[in-house]
Order: structure tokens, then C-alpha cells, then sequence
């Protein structure tokens, strides 16, 4: 955490009495009003009306006097008018974006205490691209919620990752948004992408802001924000000059909405599934065919029962409640859930066989793990509009559920939510749906696709259905072990077959990218064709691939990424076509029976490692096109007997050819001004090697352990001959240099090599 400390400010500020923002202010006031006039002006200039970053401690105290009176009173504004049951919730984390000095953190912990309020502050994230302005704004949270984490982010909107916005699943998250989303040196469309895929599942939102008129565009940012994200709206209005303060030419705006569950009322806090017998008494009657129900801390009722009466009120069914009634057939006609009911337990109706269909009403917000498991004979459902997670294998083996809605309220699908469900053919899942557990189609043999919106960034690749594809951008995202892929899908998402069954697949022309993991670990995968429409193949695309045996990359193919065949143990050749221009680092590290490849005249580079523990590698060329080879490249090709290198290469990097045990001539072109360290260390089979004029360093070990090595010629150039270059060469007989340079390469040789030293 950053935090200001050991400044006259800090301790003024870790000994005040009952500390408020007016009187943080007043430390501000104090110190500008003391600067001379001339001084003053300066200052309130150089703030260019509040847009620009505070990185001086004058800076800061000029704007809290300037401008801070002014947030105060928006922000208490907003805060009057967030729903009261808000402020009942017993617990909250804070997330203050471009907090400059978490101006609006505190006015938020006066507002709380001026009112009574006795909500606590789990923790409290502060986002701001000052340094200073985010130390002073952590000392003032440090002394206003002294309980509270404090979470510091030095970065801009820009900037911002999915791991810097955390919102725990268990509290809501309060979003403060102080005079920053008018503010158009950041991408609003970028911030608002990264929101959807970070905020938890209960959330408000506090906008404030000028207000520039109905018609600007920097107004219109916040009503897009609001619009883009809102899921219940709270408070909205704009005030001119004038209308917001009497007294004052300051504008407001006001955005307080909610996303998520925003149902904070006491009486229904943390629900629980689990049935009282106070709820058995007034709340359910059964009817019963035969034989009586048992009671437990859950129960379950006799396989008997036909009809089952849910008296109104009744907020939760419990967990496995209804737990094999195999007589109940259908909801409509045996069962009415009352609009009362928020949450359908664990189990609730789990192995009720006959079931053949549900109404779930709209007052239902959670469907609980297991609650219709089994229910081999359901065929429809419809999920209202007020579900919010679906559970662990909610509808697992319903095997004749040939269809279903999810609507755009729910967030997560758990883990085999639907797994076993073989009648199901498709589905839609909007975008409000931010995960899908793992395996949640498994075994779904009839479904051919799942059709999701964009920015679903969550999927398990182990959906095992045919195909998932994203709507709009049709990008396959999830495949599985009999995959067709279908004419329309246009790329192949990261991770989409990574750790299925996949023996093999034929990808179509309409597809131009692979992304990255795209078939990672797929452990049967023997043979795949690319087609010419691909253009690149993402990082560990085909990571582990350990039965491919053979690929063919297309001249449309420009780039291979990082660590994309690694691991691909059974490949043997590969063709690397004119259109790649880059191989990414480790591409083919470890692809041990690899035994030839053919290096296009295109490549410019060859990334680090890209070759390392090819061991049956035997040979290569290196076109002159190739102007970088990383470190590591042949590291460990123990079977690589020769080599040509390009001439436009000026380096042969740190343990390029490292253990190459079978190598016996290498020629270095001109090119070349420098050998890195343990570049050819462990070539045991090498036996003379000649180094150029154009070369001046020599590195650390660059030879050592070459026990073959015979003579070497050193030219004058070289001026850098590193530590125990040629240490351990056993058979070295003579290092040829140039006449009368004896003292010069004595002084960077090893003692034990100048009587081998030979002038000519």
C-alpha cells in the first residue's frame, strides 16, 4: 500500500480529534491563504480548473480549498438520495475511482456518521494516476475507517485490469465517481468493458459531476455510463448554475443507480434454505397420497405425494424439499410457488421423475444447487427475469429438457448446471452472464451451439457441447471432442478446446485467427489442417499436443506465438511457410522428435528458446532474412550436427546453442560483433571454430566444456573475452591470434591457456 507518512501533514492528520473533511479542508485553507497573493493565483492556474493530476503538495492543498467545498456538496447530494435500506446493510467495501485525495470517501464516512449510521467499511480501494495525490488520499482513509483495508492502484482509466477491480462475493461494493467520467483523456467504452467483467453481485453506483448541458458531449458520457450499466435506477438530475446553489455558480450532476441485487431490505437478508419448523407449520401443508413427511433441520416428504400447497408468504423453499416426490408431474397442476418465494433451495426438487414442467415465478432470484437434478421427465422451463445464479448442476439429467431461456439477469452458471441434459438442442446466454462453471453442458449430446453475446469473457472450455459461439463477432469460444465447427465462426477463441478428448478437427475457411491456448493440452489431437484463411496462431495454441504428429501451417499464417507447438512431443516436421515473419519465444521447446523444419526466407525473428530440447533436430538453416535470434534458441538440440547462420545476424545470444552435443561445425557470419555467454558451452562434438574480424566480446563461459574443441581463431577485434570462455576444453591445442597481441589476449584468457596462445 502507498501512503503518505513522516510529513507535518501526516502527523497533523493521525492527532486530530474526530476527523471530518471540513476539517481536512481547513489544513488546505490554512496553508493557500497564507501564500502571497501572486502565489495563490499561480497555483489555482496551474490546476486548470481541476482536470489536470495533482503531483505537488501545494497542488493538492490548492484544490482541496478551491474545489473541495464544492464536491462536498454534490456528493451529499447524491448520498441524500440512495435508498435508505443501502445504508442498513451492516457491511460494504468502497471502490473510489481517480480519488485524487478520496475527497469522496470521506465526505461519504461524514455523511454516515452525520446521520447515524452504523455501516462498516470492509475495504477500501483507491484508483488515482497521482502518486502524491493517492499517498495523502491512503493517509486520509487510514484515519477516517482506521479498521478498513486499504487498497492502493497508481494507475489511469487506461491502465486499469481486471485484477486491480475486486469486489467480494459476499458484500455489496460502493462506486464512487467523483468528476472523473466527464473527463475525456480516457476511454469510457474500454472502462465500462472492464466493469462488466469485474463487478460482484451487488453493487451501487454514485455519479456526480458539472453538468455542461443537455447537447455536450462531456455530459453524455455520464448518461452513457448510466444507460450501459444501470440494472435499477435510483436518482437522476441535472442542475444548472444557479439551480444546484443559490449561492454558487457550480452545475451538478447526479447518477445513483444499482447493479445487481439491490434488494437490501433487513427481512430479507441472507435467506437461508434451510427449513425451521416454524416454517413447516405455517407454511406448508401436504396432501398426501399416502404416508407422512419427516421433519429435520431439512426434510423431505413421501414419494407419495401428488399435490403440494405453498401458503403465500413463504420466501424460500427449502433445502431438498420436495426431494423425490416421483408422483408430482407437473408445477402448474401439483404445485404453485407463490410470488412470495425469493429462492429455491438446494435440492428442492431433485429426483422428482415425473416432473414434466415449471413455473418459476418472478420473484425468484437464486435456483440452488441440485434443485432440479434428475428430473428426468422435464421437458420446458422458462427462468424469470429476477434469477440471478443458476446453481451447481441445477438441471443435471434432465434428460428430456429440450429447451430453455436464460434471461439477461443472470450472472453465473455453475459448475454442471445442465450437464446430462441430452434432449437439449441450443441456447442463448446474454450478456449479463459473467461465468459458466465447469462442465456445465457436459454430455449435452444434441446440442449443436450456444450462441453468447460479446465481452462473455468467462467460459470453461470442458462444456463438452459442439460448439459455442459468440454472437456478432462469431467467435468460437468452447468446443469439445466431436466438434464440426460451423461455416459462420470467424476466429477460435482462447482456450476453446483446451483439455477435451479432440482426436481430431477441420477447421473452415471462414476462420482467421487461433487464439491463445485455442488447444491446449488436447492429448489426442493426432493431425489438424489449418486453412489459408488463418493469418495467426495464438500463444500455447497447441501447447501439449502430444499425439500431433504433423501440421500444416498455410502462407496466409504471419505470426506463431509464444510456447504455440510446445510439448508437441510426436511432431516430427513442420513446414514454416514465406508469410510468417515471427516465431514467438519456446514455440518448439521440447518437441523432442521434431527432426527437420524448413525456416521461411521471410522470418525476421526467431523468439527465445524457440527450438529448445528439439533433441532430434538434426539440422538447420537460418535465412538471412532471420535478423534476431533470442537466447536459448537450440538450447539442448542434442542431435543438431550442423548449422548456418544468417549473415544479417549481429549476436549469437546467451546459451543459443548450449548443450548441442552432436555439433560439430558452425560458421558465424561477419555480421556478428558479439557472442553471449555460454553460447556454444557443452558442444562436446566441435571441433574448430573461426570467429570473424566484426566481433568484439566473447562471453562468460561462452565455450566451456567444449571437450572436442580443438583450435580456435581469434582476431584482433576482439577486445571482451569473458570469464572462462574456454574453460574445460580438454583437447584444445592452440588459440590462434595475431602477431604481438600475446599481452593483450593473456590479459583476458585464463593462465592455464597462454602457453597455447599461437601468433600468426
Amino acid at each position: 500500500m502507498m501512503i503518505e507518512q513522516n510529513t507535518n501533514y501526516a502527523y497533523k492528520l493521525k492527532y486530530m480529534d474526530n476527523p471530518t473533511f471540513d476539517k481536512v479542508r481547513e489544513l488546505s485553507t490554512k496553508f493557500y491563504r497564507e501564500l502571497p497573493q501572486a502565489l495563490q493565483d499561480e497555483l489555482f492556474e496551474a490546476l486548470n480548473r481541476g482536470i489536470d493530476i495533482l503531483d505537488s503538495e501545494p497542488q493538492m492543498t490548492a484544490y482541496l480549498f478551491a474545489f473541495g467545498k464544492m464536491h462536498k456538496a454534490k456528493l451529499n447530494y447524491a448520498f441524500e438520495h440512495l435508498p435508505e435500506t443501502f445504508f442498513e446493510i451492516p457491511e460494504i467495501n468502497i471502490i473510489d475511482y481517480g480519488c485524487g485525495q478520496a475527497v469522496a470517501t470521506m465526505c461519504y464516512a461524514d455523511f454516515l456518521r452525520r446521520q447515524g449510521y452504523k455501516q462498516k467499511i470492509r475495504r477500501v480501494t483507491l484508483i488515482e494516476p497521482s502518486e502524491a495525490a493517492l499517498k495523502r488520499a491512503a493517509l486520509h482513509i487510514s484515519v477516517f475507517f482506521p479498521d478498513a483495508e486499504i487498497v492502493t492502484i497508481n494507475k489511469g482509466f487506461d491502465d486499469l485490469e481486471t485484477k486491480d477491480i475486486v469486489c467480494d462475493e459476499d458484500v455489496p461494493t460502493l462506486h464512487l465517481l467523483s468528476n472523473v467520467l466527464d473527463m475525456e483523456c480516457f476511454s469510457l467504452a474500454a472502462f465500462m468493458r472492464l466493469l462488466n467483467k469485474t463487478i460482484g453481485p451487488s453493487n451501487m453506483f454514485v455519479c456526480v459531476g458539472p453538468y455542461f448541458g443537455e447537447e455536450s458531449d462531456r455530459s453524455k458520457r455520464m448518461d452513457w455510463f448510466n444507460e450501459n450499466l444501470m440494472d435499477d435506477g435510483y436518482f437522476v438530475d441535472d442542475l444548472d448554475a444557479g439551480k444546484f446553489d443559490a449561492n454558487n455558480s457550480w452545475t451538478c450532476m447526479v447518477r445513483c443507480f444499482g447493479v445487481g441485487d439491490l434488494d437490501y431490505s433487513i427481512s430479507d437478508e441472507n435467506l437461508s434454505t434451510e427449513v425451521t419448523d416454524e416454517d413447516i407449520e405455517n407454511g406448508i401443508m401436504a396432501m398426501l397420497l399416502r404416508g407422512e413427511y419427516c421433519v429435520d433441520q431439512t426434510y423431505t416428504i413421501n414419494k407419495g405425494i401428488k399435490v403440494i400447497i405453498i401458503n403465500k408468504g413463504i420466501k424460500v423453499i427449502g433445502n431438498s424439499a420436495f426431494c423425490d416426490c416421483n408422483n408430482l408431474k407437473s408445477i402448474v397442476k401439483s404445485i404453485v410457488i407463490p410470488k412470495s418465494v425469493k429462492s429455491i433451495g438446494e435440492g428442492a426438487f431433485c429426483r422428482c421423475w415425473s416432473l414434466q414442467s415449471i413455473i418459476i415465478p418472478n420473484s425468484v432470484k437464486s435456483i440452488g444447487d441440485y434443485a432440479f437434478s434428475s428430473c428426468t421427465s422435464l421437458q420446458s422451463i422458462v427462468i424469470p427475469s429476477s434469477v440471478k445464479s443458476i446453481g451447481e448442476e441445477a438441471f443435471s439429467g434432465c434428460k428430456s429438457l429440450q429447451s430453455i431461456v436464460i434471461p439477461n439477469s443472470v450472472k453465473s452458471i455453475g459448475e454442471k448446471a445442465f450437464s446430462g441434459c441430452e434432449s437439449l438442442q441450443s441456447i442463448v446466454i446474454p450478456n449479463s452472464v459473467k461465468s459458466i462453471g465447469e462442465e456445465a453442458f457436459e454430455g449435452c449430446l444434441k446440442l449443436t451451439s450456444i450462441i453468447v453475446e460479446p465481452y462473455n469473457e468467462t467460459y470453461d472450455s470442458r462444456s463438452n457441447c459442439n460448439a459455442i459461439i459468440e454472437k456478432k463477432t462469431n467467435k468460437l469460444v468452447a468446443g469439445c471432442s466431436a466438434t464440426i465447427i460451423p461455416n459462420s465462426v470467424k476466429s477460435i477463441g482462447d482456450y476453446a478446446f483446451s483439455f477435451t478428448s479432440l482426436q481430431s478437427i477441420v477447421i473452415p475457411n471462414s476462420v482467421r485467427n487461433i487464439g491463445d491456448e485455442a488447444f491446449y493440452c488436447c492429448k489426442s489431437l493426432q493431425s489438424i489442417v489449418i486453412p489459408n484463411s488463418v493469418r495467426s496462431i495464438g500463444d500455447e495454441a497447441f501447447y501439449c499436443c502430444k499425439s500431433l504428429q504433423s501440421i500444416v501451417i498455410p502462407n496466409s499464417v504471419k505470426s506463431i506465438g509464444d510456447y504455440a507447438f510446445r510439448h508437441c512431443e510426436s511432431l516430427q516436421s513442420i513446414v514454416i511457410p514465406n508469410s510468417v515473419t515471427s516465431i514467438g519465444e519456446r514455440a518448439f521447446y521440447d518437441c523432442e522428435s521434431l527432426q527437420s523444419i524448413i525456416i521461411s526466407n521471410s522470418m525476421t525473428t526467431i523468439g527465445e528458446g524457440t527450438f529448445c530440447g528439439c533433441w532430434s533436430l538434426q539440422s538447420i538453416i537460418i535465412p538471412n532474412s532471420v535478423k534476431n535470434i533470442g537466447k536459448n534458441a537450440f538450447y539442448q538440440c542434442t542431435s543438431l550436427q550442423s548449422i548456418i547462420i544468417s549473415n544479417n545476424i549481429t549476436c549469437v545470444e546467451e546459451c543459443t546453442f548450449r548443450e548441442c552435443y552432436s555439433l560439430q561445425s558452425v560458421v558465424i557470419p561477419n555480421s556478428v560483433t558479439s557472442i553471449g555467454d555460454e553460447a556454444f558451452g557443452y558442444c562436446d562434438s566441435l571441433q574448430s571454430i573461426v570467429i570473424p574480424n566484426s566481433v568484439t566480446s566473447i562471453g562468460d563461459h561462452a565455450f566451456t566444456w567444449c571437450r572436442s574443441l580443438q583450435s580456435i581463431i581469434i582476431p584482433n577485434s576482439v577486445t571482451i573475452i569473458g570469464k572462462h570462455a574456454f574453460n574445460c576444453c580438454e583437447s584444445l591445442q592452440s588459440i590462434v591470434i595475431p602477431k604481438g597481441r600475446k599481452s593483450k589476449f593473456r590479459k583476458m584468457l585464463d593462465k592455464d591457456l597462454w602457453d597455447k596462445l599461437v601468433e600468426k
